[in-house]
């Protein structure tokens, strides 16, 4: 059987998909909406912006919402996300959740995440061989 795996530049766009509602909250956190080039984030008084699905990843700030553009403010929403990730752990061990769960949902997640990428490549390898 042919090795079912995504091309790394498309597991990197799906990942930074998957991420963008959590960067938007965390932009939105760090106030980066006020500044913000897309007047939707600022009329929203929140982070709402985000590239179309075929440029997210394609280059190093695509993989962020679009008012990170610098390194300046990729250092804002790097701490901000960082705070709010403490934040919400803190929140889930404070309602008696432990370690162990955790470690149980990223195993989870991680496993989940593998099986839409064999999926997805399953299907352009099959697309591919029709193609042909």
């Amino acid at each position: 059987m042919e090795d079912q795996r995504l091309p790394e530049d498309k597991k990197l766009q799906r990942e930074a998909r998957r991420l963008q509602p959590f960067f938007r909250e965390a932009a939105t956190f760090a106030g980066l909406h006020l500044a913000c080039r897309l007047p939707k984030c600022r009329r929203a008084k929140r982070c709402t912006g985000c590239w179309p699905a075929e440029e997210i990843a394609t280059t190093h700030y695509k993989k962020f919402p679009p008012c990170v553009m610098s390194n300046e403010t990729q250092s804002e929403l790097n701490h901000a996300t960082m705070v709010l990730g403490e934040r919400q752990r803190q929140e889930y061990l404070a309602a008696g959740y432990t370690q162990e769960d955790f470690d149980r949902w990223e195993a989870e997640e991680e496993a989940e995440i593998e099986a839409e990428e064999q999926a997805e490549a399953l299907a352009l390898s099959r697309a591919s061989r029709k193609g042909r």
